[in-house]
């Protein structure tokens, strides 16, 4: 059975695991390019509801405290475009730091907050085309000055990096950006040499696909997912149909006034050719005095 990564449920269990820091400690080195350890890092909401993963619309992140730093890391996976992910992920980032603040304490202990967005849709558009990993920060518009290194937000975004040609040899970014993008076969080996923590990975997610437990809460995950992209499908093509049907309706009606306007100037037309009073002609017609004399 191959296995979908990009479903959150198999994201999360490859990466979020107590059994797999080590996975996650060489993707976050590898993304935020600052040597992390399995031993500092500690998972946060761990334990999944089965009723919470058939609905797709709720969140399946990874939540990591980094103890070498004082910082908290987010890392999620977004594979439909809801649309606003950018405010989203703002309203997400605030309600989690101002969490963070417990009753008498002060503002100096909470702690840096890191998103890690990886996205299966374009997002931003950028000058090289290459690119696919973006860091935002909060700086100074003109000299660039950091206001504070509280927040850090990254974006992974997952087709840029698919419709690049090919190389023959990847950064280690890029290695786990095609094995996040589903690569298989004799370039998924490529990668795994490369970059051997991807191997490591793939041989978790065989362990985890195989047990029948797990498998069956990738597949409630997936069925969530599938039941919400038709939900979102048909809700579509319905708003389309409505929105023809309000089209076909409105052009009847203004075909109809159109129609009775042209009936009036050919009406009032041949009255004027008859040298009726305009006077006349108005109260017959409806027209203005304006329109009968612009037929002149």
């Amino acid at each position: 059975m191959t296995i979908n990564r990009k479903n959150d449920y198999a994201f999360k269990r490859i990466f979020g695991h107590e059994d797999t820091k080590d996975i996650l400690a060489r993707f976050l080195t590898v993304v935020l390019e600052v040597p992390i350890e399995p031993g500092e890092l500690a998972l946060i909401h761990t334990e999944f509801n089965p009723e919470y993963l058939a609905d797709k619309a709720s969140r399946l992140d990874i939540h990591v405290q980094h103890s070498a730093q004082h910082e908290k890391m987010i890392i999620e996976m977004q594979v439909g475009d809801e649309g606003n992910i950018e405010r989203r992920t703002l309203y997400y980032w605030s309600k989690g730091y101002a969490e963070e603040l417990k009753e008498k304490q002060d503002y100096a202990t909470l702690p840096r907050m890191i998103n890690i967005l990886i996205v299966d849709f374009d997002v931003f558009e950028w000058d090289d085309v290459s690119k696919f990993h973006g860091i935002f920060r909060v700086l100074e518009r003109d000299e660039g000055v950091l206001f504070s290194d509280a927040l850090e937000i990254h974006t992974l975004e997952l087709p840029k990096l698919k419709r690049q040609p090919p190389k023959a040899e990847w950064s280690p970014l890029e290695c786990w950006g095609l094995y996040l993008n589903n690569m298989e076969g004799e370039l998924m080996e490529r990668v795994a040499e490369q970059e051997p923590m991807v191997r490591r990975a793939m041989t978790v997610e065989d362990i985890f696909i195989k047990n029948e437990e797990e498998r069956r809460l990738y597949e409630l995950r997936e069925k969530g997912r599938r039941d919400y992209d038709n939900a979102m499908i048909t809700s579509e093509r319905r708003g389309r149909l409505e929105g023809l049907r309000e089209g076909e309706l409105k052009g009847l009606r203004e075909g109809k006034l159109e129609g009775l306007r042209e009936g009036k100037l050919e009406v009032a037309l041949s009255m004027l050719a008859k040298k009726t009073p305009i006077e006349f002609i108005q109260e017959v017609t409806g027209l203005s005095e304006k329109e009968i004399k612009s037929l002149h």
